[in-house]
């Protein structure tokens, strides 16, 4: 089985701000005993922050500091994971990763090279994101997302987030078993180190069950990664799509927009309806974007879906202002992911 297993920060930091060795010494026996018995695991792993506070004790300020901190605490991070592993006889591998190393399709593909060769050689993968350089164009934001983006692209098995509580807590405090729009959720808030919350965990699982993927969300201080992967699951289970496909979940969630398509009502309902976008049913395009780049169709400033396009925006330009004719779909059925509601 084939899984992606994150830890946040609060997990992987003591009360005293430094790396919690002892935890990481857990995740080290369960995730070797794992692969021992033939699993595929990759490690999403925060931390390096709080790393980095842990020698200079500060949190930093400005975005230039938090990054110091984050390219001092990776060393330390990743020093404890390397020796903590060493006793279970396994090697580990670091992978820091930014939101252009999904969008683009062949760096995302040199990655996967990458990551087959640390599974020849029986290597660890532990990656985060490479925080010392990203910057809100290009980050992914938080590790709950990075860890979907993952597994959306490596077709995962299984994602399990592991959180500071036991899963997705109702109003009244109990854990949803089974994860349900319908039911009220408690909002926990982000916590100390987290740069995300129950929310941005909620999301990353939706988003994995969409591309066909088993999504969890478990208390990783109660962890027992061997009885997850053999179906004995605490936490609250995301169950996969019933019609997964992977191709729109990477178009709809991992892809980054390179323009935007202005639609009317009746594209909209055609779209709604799993039909393709036809050139009689846009209004007018923005950004400059090619052939098989991926846009945001939108419907009265509503972004209705993500979609992979057939035709370049100037074509598109050209057909809205009735200076070329003859042109068949702009988006095909099959790589539009449907984002309204």
């Amino acid at each position: 089985m084939k899984c992606v297993v994150k830890f946040g920060s609060n997990l992987l930091v003591g009360k005293d701000g430094r790396i919690d060795e002892v935890f990481i010494e857990k995740i080290a026996y369960e995730v070797s005993k794992a692969m021992d018995e033939g699993h595929e695991i990759f490690i999403v792993s925060s931390g390096a922050k709080a790393g980095g506070y842990g020698i200079l004790k500060s949190k930093g300020v400005k975005l230039s500091e938090k990054q110091a901190l984050c390219a001092i605490g990776q060393i330390e991070l990743m020093k404890i994971y390397s020796e903590k592993f060493k006793k279970f006889g396994k090697v580990v591998s670091q992978l820091l990763l930014t939101r252009e190393d999904f969008s683009n399709r062949k760096r995302f593909i040199n990655i996967m090279n990458t990551v087959n060769s640390l599974k020849h050689f029986g290597v660890v993968p532990i990656i985060n994101e490479n925080d010392t350089v990203a910057t809100e164009e290009i980050k992914v934001g938080d590790n709950d997302t990075l860890s979907a983006y993952l597994s959306i692209g490596l077709k995962a098995d299984i994602l399990v987030l592991f959180s500071v509580v036991d899963g997705v807590l109702d109003q009244e405090g109990n854990v949803i078993n089974e994860f349900d729009e319908e039911k009220n959720i408690a909002n926990l808030g982000r916590t100390n180190w987290g740069s995300g919350g129950i929310s941005t965990k909620i999301k990353a699982a939706k988003m994995a069950s969409e591309a066909g993927i088993t999504a969890i969300i478990t208390n990783g201080k109660k962890m027992n990664l061997t009885n997850i992967l053999n179906g004995k699951i605490e936490g609250t289970i995301f169950k996969p799509s019933k019609k997964p496909n992977a191709k729109k979940a990477w178009i709809g969630f991992v892809a980054r927009p390179k323009g935007k398509i202005h639609i009317d009502d009746g594209a909209k309902e055609a779209i709604l309806n799993g039909k393709s976008l036809l050139p009689v049913g846009v209004i007018s395009c923005e950004g400059k974007f090619s052939r098989d780049d991926t846009v945001e169709i939108i419907n009265k400033e509503e972004i209705v879906a993500m979609a992979t396009v057939n035709i370049s925006s100037y074509t598109i330009k050209k057909i809205i202002n009735k200076k070329l004719k003859g042109y068949g779909e702009i988006c095909h059925a099959d790589k539009i992911m449907i984002l309204a509601k």
